[in-house]
């Protein structure tokens, strides 16, 4: 398949008739910056509906480089993998393994999402519809044992025998068909929704979850791709391949409505939220347009740093060790529930009555030394009489004498300094020639 990439300016603009983007990076920083980038491209307002069931329903696998520390072997075409980092590629929900070569011919049968992704493999009896098991080939842990006979099994000279996806058993390809056929969920069947619980779709394009008697509480996952040294992308992971992968999501890709959106006709739910304070308040809010406080629980795993939160509710200031989810999730179910104080807050504005306004003192003394110096150098009788009434009310303007009584009791010197021996103001607002004007 043949793309073009347009860069401009760090924007990205991909050209091709295909949905399927098949993308290999030499390592998963370099992976990740290429994946933020191309999606950057795409517009929000249409991410809902068809991006979420694209990458949380599709089927396909979504491939990471990366090295191996022991023997492993393509699930395509049963070859051994380099332990060249450049040479292979894993799926990081079902660890599907694939030459880069191999990998545009690798089935979409990635872990399964919804009731329509099992496909003729489903299970009907007298009980319902059950889920049968996830089987994987090959690549075994060294110290594997067969379910059915408790003997070793694997291999790391070739691709043989089994792991179920979701409750993790492993088993001889002789002993496979005398495993019970119903799959258990395994340990983390209580926070796990079934695929088959996702069975219809409503009127605007999202999957509806029914919840199943054996899922009474289920879970529901929200990472922050871009909390901690790298940790929120292993984490994202990690649930994913302990969950179902339609129960967890990524803030940085949609937000939190689409998996409340999902969650919604469940009458009590959980919510972990991996990352900051910031993401849990997101989330929050989210849950307050939906109107869902009443039928969820929220618990935190903390990732990055200032999480003081997390901390309040007892579950620690950082968590980077992604191995421990499990352990985790076992604490999580066995968690204890305490109330929350969620304040809003609302500001108005108001409009204050506006003051007089009122001159500051310096205007007044600036304004009766110019009248002043009109009284003395001018020839005119009339100016004289309107500069003096102005210098008299000035100086005893109520609001000079309140607001600036310092600044009052300085006139008196400053008008000496003007050497007025010359004149006297009347009552009636006249000069008479004698002595000095006092305030």
């Amino acid at each position: 398949m043949k793309f073009r990439i347009i860069k401009l300016r760090s924007l990205f603009q991909i050209i091709t008739p295909f949905r399927r983007l098949i993308l290999c990076a030499e390592n998963r920083k370099e992976m990740e910056d290429w994946i933020s980038s191309l999606k950057s491209v795409q517009s929000r307002e249409h991410y809902e509906t068809a991006q979420f069931n694209v990458e949380h329903f599709s089927g396909m696998h979504n491939w990471y480089a990366c090295s191996h520390a022991r023997p492993t072997f393509c699930n395509v075409c049963r070859e051994s993998l380099s332990g060249v980092t450049s040479h292979g590629l894993s799926c990081e929900v079902c660890k599907f393994k694939a030459h880069k070569r191999c990998a545009v011919r690798a089935t979409n049968n990635c872990k399964w999402t919804t009731l329509a992704s099992i496909g003729k493999d489903i299970i009907e009896d007298e009980d319902g519809i059950a889920m049968p098991h996830q089987w994987l080939e090959g690549n075994l842990p060294v110290s594997a044992k067969c379910a059915v006979c408790d003997k070793t099994c694997g291999s790391v000279l070739r691709l043989q025998d089994w792991k179920c996806l979701w409750c993790k058993a492993m088993v001889h390809t002789a002993c496979k068909d005398l495993y019970p056929r119903k799959c258990p969920l395994g340990q983390c069947k209580v926070s796990i929704i079934p695929p088959t619980a996702l069975n219809s779709i409503d009127s605007d394009g999202f999957w509806k979850a029914t919840c199943p008697p054996s899922c009474a509480s289920p879970l529901l996952v929200f990472v922050n791709s871009k909390s901690g040294d790298n940790q929120g992308v292993k984490f994202l992971r990690r649930f994913k391949q302990s969950l179902n992968p339609a129960q967890v999501f990524d803030l940085m890709n949609g937000g939190p409505h689409l998996g409340l959106r999902l969650f919604q006709k469940f009458d009590n739910f959980r919510i972990l939220v991996c990352g900051g304070d910031g993401s849990v308040g997101w989330v929050l809010s989210e849950i307050d347009k939906l109107s869902l406080h009443k039928q969820c629980q929220l618990g935190v795993l903390p990732l990055g740093t200032g999480n003081d939160l997390a901390r309040v509710l007892g579950w620690g200031g950082s968590c980077d060790d992604d191995t421990q989810l499990p352990q985790i999730l076992e604490k999580l179910e066995r968690a204890s529930t305490k109330m929350l104080d969620r304040w809003s807050i609302m500001s108005y504005e108001l409009k204050l009555p506006s003051k007089p306004s009122i001159l500051p003192i310096s205007a007044y003394e600036d304004s009766v030394a110019a009248h002043l110096t009109k009284i003395l150098n001018s020839d005119q009788h009339s100016v004289v009489i309107s500069s003096a009434k102005y210098a008299t009310s000035a100086t005893s303007n109520e609001n000079v004498l309140t607001r600036g009584p310092h600044a009052a009791r300085r006139l008196p010197r400053r008008l000496r300094l003007l050497r007025l021996s010359s004149w006297i103001t009347s009552v009636d607002g006249g000069a008479l020639p004698g002595s000095i004007y006092r305030v």
